[in-house]
């Protein structure tokens, strides 16, 4: 593995959400690095928009598993509950703005941002943005109600413009940064929730008996 990727993800379930942002092309690679690297089951769910940019079959070849659908048509009960149990990590790669702002306002629209909002596991999130939009106060905003709840972002970046085909601001995080953000993430809230845990049962410590 090469140095910059990290050694652990420390996480064994995935769920990786995939919206329409062109970066979402490259979304095949992070499946094979989670499946293939570090042996981590993973499940992807695609918005409607990402499922035009990126192909469902290969994804489910890569993955081994169905792609989660991105409604509830057809669908046999709340299916965002269960994969938002089922995961111990997300990561949103990569997170339009338009997804951002639904999570960062409560608004389940979908299966993919109902599975964000749902979760117990922590998230992460590499904003693929406009250039214009990096620095603008709605997406300030986003950012900050969004780590407020506890969810986590890695990026944007400086990274080559599909539009101009030149360096501007506001390209996802490469896989590489994203990989070592969700193995730090999840290695701090297993940390925590060690911690709690300790606290708590040091607290209900039965009284030895005189």
């Amino acid at each position: 593995m090469n140095d910059e990727f990290p050694e652990s993800i420390g996480a064994g379930r995935i769920v990786l959400v995939g919206t329409g942002a062109i970066a979402v092309c490259h979304l095949p690679t992070v499946v094979t690095l989670l499946r293939r690297h570090y042996r981590v089951e993973t499940v992807v769910c695609l918005t409607e928009s990402a499922r035009t940019m990126v192909s469902p079959q290969a994804v489910e070849t890569l993955s081994g598993h169905p792609v989660v659908p991105a409604d509830w048509s057809g669908a046999a009960g709340p299916i965002h509950v269960e994969w938002a149990e089922w995961a111990e990590a997300v990561l949103v790669w990569p997170a339009t703005l338009h997804f951002l702002a639904a999570c960062a306002a409560g608004l389940a629209g979908d299966v993919p941002t109902s599975i964000v909002l749902s979760t117990r596991a922590p998230v992460v999130l590499a904003p693929c943005l406009a250039a214009g939009a990096v620095r603008g106060g709605p997406y300030r905003r986003i950012a900050e109600a969004l780590e407020a709840d506890g969810r986590h972002l890695v990026g944007p970046v400086t990274g080559h413009s599909v539009s101009a085909w030149q360096l501007t601001e506001g390209a996802c995080a490469p896989p590489d940064a994203a990989l070592r953000a969700l193995g730090r993430v999840t290695s701090e809230t297993t940390a925590n929730r060690t911690h709690e845990r300790d606290r708590h049962d040091q607290h209900h410590v039965s009284p030895v008996a005189q």
